[in-house]
């Protein structure tokens, strides 16, 4: 029979449509074309003869899928419960093998079993080797870790690596491992985990530095590694913001207070905003009001109220900004609601418009440090300046906000003292002064950037001499020998030392001034793409560059992972723990 041959229904009146424009799945019911099940077979019988001949000409037409496709097919199913954070047992469910049958049912979705033990794994297997590929390829390697604990109090440990790929000036991250710790969580153990799964990557001797928190077991950890620890920026600006605003401090006070202390007004306002939000939030009538006057009001956008979370200080920015864009309608909702708890005074509006711009620029910086895909490291030095220059621009039109104002200031200048010199964290000015944008114009205090070049020149002469001295290995093994007869080959060889030495420090030296007298760059400039370019001009202080170029500001790349692991963790994604976790997260970033 041919395919297009119209044929009569069982009126008899008009024409059955061919459906030549539609997929094959369309005429196939079963899951695999080849292998039928037995209700696939059963239907296929009862159905008409004509109906089957066309299924059986359409399969022929376009064939059982290759083993590429269904190659690629499970690499799909594999790279959704990756990238979607789904539990394996989605392909078990009828919902989504309907959707892949109705698609084209000539592909047969792989059961649980054969996804977790076989098809899994052997994907992780291709991608844990390009990610191999990738490390061994690169020179310098900087870390972020953090440590989690799950709602079933089980704690991870994540690594994150973040580098430059060979010939590239974007930054690649990938995820290490995230493992589940079955000890205390002491600075021994932790460097035992973290050593371990840096040499089964061949990466331990490449390590530059590892960005962490403050916690003093995971800082012990990476003294007891001997690896550069940096503090994570984001976690210093969040306990700034914290201690100026006493937010890890109890808010127990009462308002019946009348004297109350600075400290004790800020406690107070910020408890009175929770209450009011808190309340809108349990009340749907009442929510339901707010929208209403909201859009007697002229709102183009119904907007809601936000709860703050006290362990994240820019969630308590996010709630009074959403407050202060709701005074008007919030007001008059709170007029018209008998229960409705006390609302703002004047005076304590007035404050919260204090507060809002003096947060702004905590939450602007921690936003731009907290990048990924291009160097933050170097940026920290200036910004923090233009942080304290925002901060003494502000005017606060209360006593309060001015007390606020003073304390965000204090807080900054303390945490963030050393931050230009080399004794304690002396990465962040390095990549400061190797930044084509900033160089020494970054720096407030002159001395301190001179100190950091002295510091960059030693570092140019260190690897000028291990050059030479790689070089001078190379002499063929006939003339080693015949110099060692030459009794006066000590006093050479102690005089071309000294040469050398001094030869390489001016050469140092003449390297890093011609760096400095080149032109400042614009703030668009691609810190790592520059470097690249004047490679051969520059070398090997372009490699030094790189080197610290490529370090992460802040830790939240590990957090991030934790905030995505905390998806799998829900009661229906239970079952992949602690297996399959691993597998998961490092697919979800690798693939």
């Amino acid at each position: 029979m041919t395919y297009g041959t119209p044929a009569r229904t069982s009126r008899g009146s008009q024409p059955q449509s061919t459906s030549s424009n539609l997929p094959v799945s369309y005429f196939t019911t079963s899951s695999n074309c080849n292998e039928p099940t037995g209700s696939t077979m059963a239907t296929t019988e009862s159905e008409p003869p004509l109906k089957r001949q066309k299924q059986l000409v359409l399969s022929n037409r376009f064939g059982a899928p290759s083993e590429l496709q269904i190659k690629a097919f499970y690499e799909a199913i594999v790279r959704m419960i990756a990238e979607d954070l789904q539990p394996l047992s989605i392909v078990e469910n009828e919902g989504f093998r309907n959707m892949v049958k109705l698609l084209d049912s000539r592909y047969q979705i792989p059961s649980r079993r054969a996804l977790g033990r076989t098809i899994i794994p052997n994907i992780y297997s291709n991608v844990r080797n390009k990610v191999q590929t990738l490390l061994n390829d690169t020179s310098f390697i900087a870390l972020t870790t953090d440590i989690w604990t799950s709602i079933n109090t089980d704690s991870f440990i994540t690594i994150t690596a973040h580098f430059f790929p060979k010939g590239h000036s974007q930054l690649k991250t990938v995820v290490l491992c995230t493992k589940k710790l079955h000890h205390g969580h002491t600075g021994v153990y932790l460097a035992e985990i973290m050593t371990s799964e840096l040499n089964s990557w061949g990466i331990l001797d490449k390590i530059t530095a590892i960005v962490t928190d403050s916690g003093a077991n995971i800082k012990s950890a990476i003294r007891l590694m001997n690896i550069q620890h940096i503090p994570c920026t984001a976690h210093k600006l969040n306990l700034v913001v914290q201690q100026a605003l006493y937010l890890s401090e109890d808010d127990s006070v009462g308002e019946e207070s009348h004297e109350l202390h600075d400290s004790g007004k800020i406690k107070l306002i910020l408890k009175k905003c929770r209450v009011i939000v808190g309340f809108f939030k349990r009340s749907e009538v009442e929510n339901r009001i707010l929208g209403e006057k909201q859009t007697q009001l002229g709102f183009t956008q119904l907007l809601k109220l936000k709860q703050d979370v006290r362990t994240r200080w820019n969630s308590t920015l996010i709630m009074l900004e959403r407050l202060v864009k709701l005074k008007e309608p919030l007001t008059v909702t709170m007029i018209s609601v008998k229960e409705a708890p006390s609302n703002l005074t004047p005076e304590e509006w007035v404050i919260i418009e204090d507060i809002v711009p003096l947060l702004r620029p905590f939450n602007s910086l921690t936003i731009e440090l907290s990048a990924e895909q291009y160097p933050t490291i170097s940026k920290v030095v200036p910004l923090l300046r233009g942080l304290q220059t925002s901060l003494n621009a502000k005017t606060p039109k209360t006593s309060l906000g001015s007390f606020i104002k003073s304390n965000l200031m204090l807080q900054v200048n303390r945490r963030f003292e050393g931050i230009e010199k080399q004794s304690l964290t002396p990465y962040f000015s390095r990549a400061t002064l190797l930044d084509p944008r900033c160089k020494k114009a970054a720096f407030a205090v002159e001395e301190n950037a001179s100190d950091v070049e002295k510091n960059i020149i030693l570092e140019i002469a260190r690897s000028l001499t291990n050059n030479t001295l790689d070089a001078e290995r190379e002499v063929p093994t006939e003339q080693i020998e015949e110099d060692s007869e030459n009794l006066w080959n000590f006093l050479q060889n102690r005089v071309n030392n000294m040469q050398g030495q001094t030869t390489s420090t001016s050469s140092a030296i003449s390297l890093m001034r011609q760096y400095l007298n080149m032109p400042y760059q614009n703030l668009n400039c691609n810190v790592a793409e520059w470097w690249l370019s004047h490679k051969s001009v520059l070398h090997p202080l372009s490699e030094i560059a790189l080197k610290y170029t490529m370090i992460p500001a802040t830790s939240v790349p590990s957090e991030r992972i934790f905030s995505k692991t905390g998806q799998i963790m829900s009661a229906r994604r239970n079952r992949l723990l602690p297996d399959n976790l691993d597998t998961l997260i490092f697919l979800h970033k690798n693939m």
